[in-house]
């Protein structure tokens, strides 16, 4: 009989049971709710307000709301508030002279002041001369971690042997 209505409804047998089954689940959910009257027990729009945060983000033209606009405008400030104080201690890299700081004889500060060079690679390139001795060429400099063709030529106009 199933197998006849299905096809009358154009479904195969297994879309019919499916059916059914979807059909019964809501109305044994229906009943429950009918039988424990769920939805009176607890009334959650009472428990769970949400009117003030709301108000937060909606404008209002009344006039009478203008104190409740300003601290809206004043809390989006303090969220956007990008304080240049705090960037003051950060200054730009001195550069140093051309041809100013011999390679061989440098300090890590020295090395430091060279642009791309911090203080990893300083150190570095002073472990690097401690274990050649001394720079022959300038070259030499690249086999140091950190230092490409690139940063090289940056440098390379700061530096002597």
């Amino acid at each position: 009989m199933a197998f006849n209505i299905s096809y009358k409804f154009g479904l195969t047998p297994t879309e019919f049971r499916l059916l059914l089954f979807v059909t019964a689940s809501f109305l044994f959910g229906l009943a429950l709710n009918l039988i424990f009257n769920v939805s009176n027990k607890t009334d959650l729009t009472k428990k769970f307000s949400y009117e003030f945060q709301d108000s937060l983000f909606f404008y209002n033209d009344d006039e009478n709301n203008l104190e409740n606009l300003q601290t809206n405008v004043a809390s989006k400030q303090e969220v956007l508030d990008f304080n240049n104080t705090k960037f003051k201690s950060f200054s730009k890299k001195i550069l140093p002279k051309e041809k100013s700081i011999n390679l061989n004889t440098a300090t890590k500060e020295q090395l430091m002041s060279l642009p791309g060079i911090g203080e990893k690679t300083a150190e570095a390139i002073i472990n690097m001369r401690e274990k050649i001795g001394k720079f022959r060429k300038l070259e030499e400099l690249k086999r140091v971690k950190g230092i490409g063709d690139k940063k090289f030529e940056t440098i390379i106009k700061y530096i002597f042997i």
